[in-house]
């Protein structure tokens, strides 16, 4: 092929990909007609997952009950559970019961075929509180010779729920923000001031941590010039607020019929305090259509555990496990910690059934899936020891397992005979020691060592660096078990403070006193040695690219994010675009810095931790590591080439990784 046409495939790629990835500048709008106001929903169907419960259940063995729990709107009634039905082996008869309380609320018959649709009815289903818990039970009896197990459960997939009757607009504040969110517009003036800035960051935060695993989109646009109301008219189980700066300190619904806009307006010494009504517990006080929030806790610091303290202060009351060889987990959160740690020891102390002779046991403790102790069992069924979590295989959220193995000479026909329950008391103890620099190192020290309050540095161009700062909190705040506070300054002086911050440098960065682990000049890309003794890695390219990162520092005394591009602030809007078009992204995020050029996926510098100071450097993945993952894996040496791809092709070594959910379900994967 001529270079000719291979330019004309790059420009017609490059042309795709900006329709694909760049979403509309947000432009001034004129005012709304006085009728308009947000749709309201009507007899929707709403994802499992959209409500914020988990899209899949398992059910195992013979009879297995489970429990969800959904949010309602205001005016809707739950009519119908719809799932499909996922088999893992041939089955003889199956009942799905569905209880509220003592009430049996609905029953279904199985088919016995896979993949099929089940419609379950919730008739007379009550609603308490804007929601409601089920008990779902379902007993199966598979085909003679099936021996069920613990890997292969029933799983009811593809859950929704199908609503009757129409949502109640919102008469007051109280009312403003729904049980179920899909998207929040926050809108502020096109040149904010610094508290609008703050108070629009802040209140993405808060909304975030309010609706958790529902994921809400959030997105920041600008009023028109004198506007307090947006032009375009709320979608369905969205909601707009207006933020700004004035005399009249209120919180106050407008627009006409339909969902009422939600204004906060106030003093620049006000107007961040004010929107902490919204994540209030005095908010159900506010039935008004106009609140004046005259006196609220100014800076709620969430209670942080300390050094030492039990699975119960953390969230985690007994954790019971029932099976032949049964396991319990237990989530290491150093975001719940509020801080970065190190030394974790765990006290457990636990029970379990006591076995015959004719059985023997051992019990073992995993970090992320990696064996680190492992003892005899007690005659007794009890558990009282000790076991220290290596530093090297901390992570943001550690996985940390507790095992009983069997063995014996007669475990039954389908190895079920006499199954053990295996309790983890919450009374367990948790130590740790603060860790500086973070364990472990770049996106997985975040955001807990940009505690406790996040300075956020904005640029010059204010409206455009409050959207970018609001997606990156965004990002952060939904990998936090605690609500993020947030503090806006100017990017000067966030980069002259002691204290963390999230610094905001969209069109380049030229802070010569804090090295980035990727940086460009002119044509020259520079990537810097990841371990101590490393060298850097320069390329000069012919022609040059553009690119935007995500980039993290220590820089010896405190954890810095630095977004930025060498020159393109497009690209750096681009790049966290994609982060928040998916809610895994960013708890898939590993390395220092995440680089994207236009029309690639974008790059990863994994980098290798540095021997000596975080423990023994982690050996590179594996083939099984490599296969699957959604980016693009560099190694400090090769990332130039990866970022310069298009010019440079076959120069970059691409490792792929596995993702993993920050919940705390699945083996953590490290990368070298």
């Amino acid at each position: 092929m001529k270079w000719s046409a291979l330019r004309r495939v790059a420009v017609v790629t490059g042309v795709v990909a900006a329709v694909l990835w760049t979403a509309p500048c947000a432009a001034a709008e004129p005012d709304p007609p006085v009728d308009a106001g947000g749709a309201v929903i009507d007899a929707p169907t709403l994802s499992l997952a959209d409500l914020g419960a988990s899209n899949v259940m398992s059910f195992y063995g013979n009879s297995s009950i489970t429990t969800l729990t959904f949010p309602v709107p205001a005016g809707l009634i739950p009519a119908t559970l719809n799932v499909t039905l996922n088999l893992p082996f041939n089955l003889r008869s199956g009942l799905l019961t569905v209880t509220q309380g003592d009430r049996v609320v609905g029953k279904q018959g199985l088919p016995l075929a896979d993949l099929v649709p089940v419609v379950v009815p919730l008739a007379g289903v009550e609603v308490t509180d804007n929601a409601v818990t089920l008990t779902l039970t379902l007993t199966s009896s598979p085909e003679d010779g099936y021996c069920l197990d613990r890997f292969n459960p029933i799983e009811l997939t593809d859950g929704s729920i199908t609503f009757a009757g129409t949502e109640i607009a919102p008469p007051t504040v109280a009312d403003f923000l729904p049980p179920a969110l899909r998207a929040l517009t926050i809108a502020v003036p096109a040149n904010p001031t610094p508290s609008e800035s703050d108070a629009a960051v802040q209140l993405a935060a808060a909304m975030v941590k309010r609706y958790g695993t529902q994921a809400p989109a959030v997105s920041v646009i600008a009023l028109a010039d004198g506007a307090t109301t947006v032009a375009q008219p709320a979608a369905p189980l969205e909601r707009q607020i207006v933020i700004k700066e004035g005399p009249d300190e209120a919180i106050s619904l407008s627009g006409g019929t339909g969902v009422p806009q939600l204004l906060i307006s106030g003093p620049a010494d006000k107007l961040t305090n004010e929107t902490r009504l919204l994540s209030d517990g005095s908010l159900n006080l506010a039935v008004s259509p106009r609140v004046v929030p005259e006196k609220l806790n100014s800076s709620p610091r969430p209670q942080l555990p300390g050094d030492a303290a039990t699975l119960a202060q953390l969230g985690q009351t007994n954790l019971t496990s029932i099976g032949v060889s049964p396991q319990v987990n237990i989530g290491l959160d150093q975001t719940r910690l509020g801080h970065p740690v190190q030394a974790v020891r765990v006290h457990v102390l636990g029970t379990y059934t006591p076995l015959p002779n004719t059985f023997g046991a051992q019990l073992t403790a995993s970090v992320n899936g990696q064996a680190v102790d492992s003892w005899a069992a007690d005659p007794a069924g009890v558990i009282d020891r000790w076991v220290d979590v290596p530093d090297q295989l901390l992570t943001r959220y550690t996985e940390f397992q507790v095992a009983v193995n069997t063995t014996g000479s007669n475990l039954g026909g389908c190895n079920d005979y006499r199954p053990m329950t295996l309790t983890i008391d919450g009374g367990s103890v948790v130590q740790t020691s603060p860790a500086l620099p973070p364990i472990p190192p770049g996106f997985g020290s975040l955001p807990q060592s940009l505690m406790p309050t996040i300075q956020v540095g904005l640029g010059s161009d204010t409206f455009n660096d409050t959207v970018r700062a609001t997606q990156i909190v965004v990002g952060l705040q939904r990998l936090s078990a605690l609500p993020l506070r947030t503090a806006v300054t100017t990017l000067d002086k966030a980069r002259a403070s002691q204290d963390p911050a999230l610094l905001i440098s969209a069109d380049g960065w030229t802070d010569s006193d804090i090295t980035l682990p990727v940086s460009a000049n002119d044509r020259t890309i520079t990537v810097e040695g990841q371990g101590p003794n490393d060298e850097q890695t320069v390329l000069n390219l012919d022609p040059g690219v553009q690119f935007g990162s995500l980039q993290t520092v220590f820089d010896g005394h405190r954890s810095l994010l630095i977004a930025t591009s060498n020159g393109n602030p497009a690209q750096l809007d681009q790049l966290l675009q994609w982060l928040n078009a998916d809610r895994s992204r960013w708890s898939q995020l590993r390395g220092s810095a995440i680089v994207e050029v236009a029309g690639r996926t974008p790059a990863l510098v994994a980098g290798r931790t540095p021997v000596g100071v975080y423990g023994p450097a982690l050996p590179a993945p594996t083939a099984a590591e490599t296969s699957t993952g959604s980016y693009h894996y560099d190694k400090a040496w090769w990332v130039a080439a990866g970022v310069v791809g298009i010019a440079v092709v076959g120069a970059a070594l691409i490792i792929g990784t596995a993702r993993r959910s920050e919940n705390g379900g699945a083996t953590h994967r490290r990368e070298e």
